[in-house]
């Protein structure tokens, strides 16, 4: 697998290269945003890893381009910023996980496979015909891998729609975080929520911009989240 990493510290970067290459991926390494831009347009990588924080500006304004190109490119983002708006920023430009500097490279390789093992996963799935509403007023294009609100296509992002469906599969029942995150990523291992909570975050805006007026993701606290029913 041909990964694109974006990250300025060469000697931090040359480290999480070398743990990919010993799990047998090819690795493009690229400083800035302009040069991993510039690779794009002479290659395509099968999944990316990008550092937020670069000298000239954004690993976001890579994912963004990244997206536009291959909707269905796995991406994980690299960054020592935690707070949720930060988080929430990222999965917005089409961000796949989120992992918080400093960790271990064992980390990094686990959550490259759960989001990999995903994309995978999605490709290989049969394509079913629409399945019409569920819950309150979401409907699903799952040929098309759409998601909408009353007609309005909430363009949601794979692993967004992922999580809407599976909310909407059993509406108005609760389905835990450690359920959501073993179905969503392949773990579940997770010391806190924030990932979960930055895509239902990313998610409800989509909703409320699209017209939505009423609380269709409902958190349990402690617990996880349900879709409401009319």
């Amino acid at each position: 697998m041909l990964v694109l990493l974006t990250e300025d510290d060469e000697d931090y970067a040359e480290i999480i290269a070398e743990t990919l290459r010993r799990e047998s991926h090819d690795v493009v390494i690229a400083g800035t945003v302009n040069g991993a831009l510039r690779f794009t347009r002479q290659g395509f990588p099968d999944l990316a890893v990008l550092d937020v924080m670069l000298p000239d500006g954004s690993g976001i304004d890579v994912s963004r381009a990244l997206r536009e190109a291959r909707p269905d490119l796995p991406i994980v983002f690299l960054s020592s910023l935690d707070r949720a708006g930060d988080v929430v920023a990222a999965l917005d430009a089409g961000g796949d996980d989120y992992i918080t500097k400093p960790f271990h490279p064992h980390k990094l390789l686990a959550r490259i496979r759960a989001v990999a093992r995903r994309a995978t996963t999605d490709q290989g799935e049969p394509q079913r015909p629409a399945d019409g509403i569920a819950g309150d007023g979401v409907e699903f294009d799952d040929h098309a891998h759409v998601a909408y609100l009353d007609a309005s296509d909430l363009k949601c992002t794979r692993l967004e729609f992922d999580i809407l469906r599976e909310l909407a599969a059993v509406p108005g029942q609760v389905l835990s975080h450690a359920y959501l995150n073993e179905r969503i990523w392949g773990y579940t291992n997770m010391k806190d929520g924030t990932l979960l909570k930055g895509h239902i975050s990313s998610i409800r805006r989509k909703l409320r911009k699209a017209g939505d007026r009423n609380e269709t993701i409902r958190t349990v606290h402690g617990v996880g989240y349900a879709l409401a029913t009319r």
